[in-house]
């Protein structure tokens, strides 16, 4: 086996890693703070930490290595930008849906409550109106996690890498903790995905899972061609630049 593929292999580990600790994580302590009920300001802070500080830990642990991508929406942009080549992105994706499904099922596994009646745990909900806010509110959400990526990967970010895990997270959790309480904050298809198929709960799941990657997408060229004006990046850092 040739040294690229192993590399290669390495990285698809981290990002399944990376995956599986986030949705384990977020829906775990989810499930044990609000149980599926409206979360109040408190809540709403709680629920933002704990996606928001386990994305911060998986990119401090995998950042180095795979680049963190954690959620396919980055692997979009990622590719978009000729970060990673069209394949690699598309093997982390697949990575990350197989993570965040088994995160979740362990989550489950653990703390799903049988005797809580009608509990659809760990999923996304809508709590405003009308729809079109939703989507906003997803669009802007998104987009926030997906631009603080595309400005990590720039060349001025080169002497800053040490901070780049707290910037990143501390983003999500903002971003987290504004949708809170109208679109539980999905940013990420898989996020509401699993626990939807587990609890058959399908109400307006293509906002969750159509959204977030059409944002990434339309960002993304944003991004290379308006800012960067289809300049390539020039970061080396590994699941940054160009290699």
């Amino acid at each position: 086996m040739g040294k690229c593929n192993k590399a290669l292999i390495v990285k698809l580990l981290c990002e399944f890693l990376a995956s599986f600790f986030v949705q384990f994580i977020g829906c775990s302590l989810t499930e044990q703070t609000f149980l599926g009920i409206a979360l109040p300001l408190t809540g709403s802070f709680a629920y933002a930490m704990s996606w928001g500080g386990s994305v911060l830990a998986a990119t401090q642990a995998f950042r180095i290595v795979s680049g963190a991508h954690i959620n396919p929406c980055i692997s979009i942009a990622s590719m978009i930008l000729e970060n990673v080549k069209i394949i690699d992105g598309l093997l982390y994706i697949l990575m990350q849906l197989i993570g965040s499904a088994l995160g979740f099922g362990l989550s489950f596994g653990i703390f799903y409550n049988s005797h809580i009646k009608n509990q659809k745990f760990c999923c996304t909900a809508l709590n405003v109106d009308p729809m079109w806010k939703a989507i906003l509110l997803e669009f802007y959400m998104t987009g926030a996690w997906v631009f603080a990526m595309c400005a990590s990967w720039h060349e001025s970010n080169e002497t800053m890498l040490e901070s780049i895990s707290l910037r990143i997270g501390l983003i999500v959790v903002a971003a987290t903790f504004v949708g809170a309480n109208f679109t539980r904050s999905c940013m990420s298809p898989f996020r509401s995905l699993w626990p939807a198929i587990a609890a058959g709960a399908y109400n307006h799941i293509y906002i969750y899972v159509a959204v977030p990657p059409v944002t990434a997408i339309l960002l993304a060229f944003a991004w290379r061609f308006l800012y960067l004006q289809n300049k390539p990046e020039t970061v080396k850092a590994e699941g940054g630049g160009g290699e």
